[in-house]
């Protein structure tokens, strides 16, 4: 029994064909895959068959799969009519796909069960006829006539090609199978999704819970935006994967953009099982910024060190006479210029990174701390078990160390005393760098007690050479100034001068005062 209808579909099927002529070949058809795939279940062996050829004057396309089938045909008719309302984990949601693509054809035919629905054109006008087939069809079985040129099955086969295939289904396209692709990385989040509520009779957008499976990309793509297999949208990131969620993702009513939001929610969800695959340059993208600043604190700080390194400190404007961005450098810091990074980077050198002021600040109370408590005299180390005796034999033994202890002073206070009025005087005292983070060499303390450390060779094997008096005159130029800056230089270049003058004009007092420390080396 055949029975016929008129209009293709419950609206205008013109006017709807007018608002999708524009829409991409591959995108109208993947809502024929879509559909096929939706029709499959988890647990069966799944297969979706798509073929398209040009025979001469129209485009043919064939879309078959051995799923649930339709129950009632008449229902492809009915725009905004669907049956996965209830599940986010179904691709299609408002009814519109398979007309979308029947609207553009030029007649179509659909077979389920026992059951096939024509879509044709009978006198300039558009009919339907159902009819019922003696062969029950298993699944469903689409064939259109599509109004494109020949030359667009490059751009589908290209479109086609870069399917992720679900685990449950084979997926061949003009007999061709397109192949899974490993997947690199699981992820657990929770994402946005589209869901109807049936109280409220409208779509809304809840989180729920899923799986995010990465990708990597092939040479020639560009890292897309999957919902369940399907390529929805460019992903705007610096790795080369694909990511594909295993639920529906929120999207434009033309289902060609992910909703927004969306894609800081996926750069935080996935950022964390990225980090190792990704080298300084790409951690310093504006996206891992933006998303870095939504993830946990341990995260942002494995972010930072994998960006800027572990010795890093924020740049602070010239205080007076006072740089700390120098300062800091001189400690072997790498300084960085906030007002240059993005904002989620900035934020998160704010709350976790020091500023250069606060390092050198904490620099100099930690050395001024450790010559005050541990610095010693020369006396204070007399038993052999103890460390700094050791040292001390280690580094010539108690009178080695007495002659270059009375060198630095005799040293120092000319220098001091090359300052008008100032004639206080300098004295010397020890310390030992017990642990192997601390770099302490020399300290001057605002009594003018100078604290040298008695595991740095160079106070000790050369006390006359060129390392020695560099720390000497620094040292010496704390007592006009105790902080690093522009006076402080200033003095520092001055000292340099005193310094060349004493050791050429005092060459004979030198040489009569210090010749057991001249040209020497410790005997150990």
């Amino acid at each position: 029994m055949t029975e016929e209808g008129k209009g293709w579909l419950t609206i205008s099927t013109d006017g709807f064909a007018s608002m999708n002529a524009a829409r991409p070949a591959e995108h109208l058809l993947k809502e024929l895959v879509q559909n096929a795939l939706d029709s499959l279940s988890r647990d069966q062996n799944g297969k979706v068959r798509l073929d398209y050829s040009h025979d001469g004057h129209w485009f043919e396309v064939t879309c078959s799969d051995n799923g649930s089938g339709i129950e009632d045909l008449t229902d492809l008719r009915v725009v905004y009519l669907t049956h996965k309302i209830d599940s986010h984990i179904k691709r299609g949601r408002f009814g519109r796909g398979f007309k979308e693509v029947l609207c553009i054809s030029e007649q179509a035919r659909v077979c389920s069960g026992c059951h096939q629905l024509e879509f044709l054109r009978k006198n300039g006008e558009r009919i339907t006829r159902m009819s019922k087939q003696p062969v029950a069809v298993s699944g469903t079985h689409v064939h259109m006539y599509m109004p494109w040129p020949a030359q667009i099955t490059t751009q589908l086969d290209l479109y086609f090609s870069r399917f992720l295939v679900p685990p449950f289904a084979e997926l061949y396209v003009n007999d061709c199978r397109i192949l899974p692709r490993q997947i690199e990385h699981e992820i657990s989040a929770s994402l946005s999704t589209e869901i109807y509520e049936a109280e409220t009779q409208s779509w809304k957008r809840p989180k729920r819970r899923t799986t995010i499976q990465l990708v990597r990309t092939q040479p020639d793509e560009t890292p897309m935006i999957y919902e369940m297999g399907i390529p929805i949208a460019a992903l705007e990131w610096s790795v080369p994967f694909h990511c594909d969620i295993q639920q529906r993702v929120p999207m434009n009513p033309n289902r060609d953009a992910v909703a927004s939001g969306y894609e800081l929610q996926l750069h935080v969800a996935c950022l964390p099982a990225l980090l190792d695959c990704m080298d300084a340059n790409a951690i310093k993208q504006d996206w891992v910024g933006r998303a870095g600043r939504r993830c946990a604190s341990e995260v942002q700080k494995r972010i930072l060190s994998l960006a800027f390194g572990n010795n890093i400190a924020r740049s602070v404007p010239r205080m007076g006479s006072r740089h700390f961005d120098e300062d800091a450098r001189e400690l072997g810091v790498q300084v960085i210029h906030t007002v240059q990074t993005s904002g989620g980077f900035r934020e998160m050198l704010r709350e976790f990174v020091p500023s250069a002021k606060d390092l050198v600040r904490e620099d100099e109370q930690a050395k001024a701390l450790k010559a005050c408590t541990e610095g010693f005299a020369i006396s204070a180390a007399t038993r052999a078990d103890d460390q700094r005796h050791q040292w001390m034999e280690r580094q010539g033994g108690r009178e080695r160390v007495q002659r270059c202890l009375e060198f630095a002073v005799w040293f120092c206070q000319k220098l001091v005393n090359s300052c008008k009025g100032y004639q206080l005087p300098v004295t010397a005292q020890l310390t030992l760098n017990t642990d192997p983070r601390s770099k302490l060499y020399a300290h001057w303390n605002e009594d003018n007690v100078l604290t040298l450390a008695l595991d740095q060779d160079c106070f000790w094997h050369t006390p006359l050479g060129p390392e020695s008096l560099e720390v000497l005159i620094h040292e010496a130029a704390h007592a006009m100034n105790m902080h690093h800056g522009l006076e402080f230089r200033k003095e520092l270049e001055r000292l340099a001068g005193v310094a060349a003058c004493l050791m050429l004009e005092r060459s004979n007092e030198i040489h009569s005062r210090f010749a057991d420390l001249i040209n020497t080396t410790p005997q150990t």
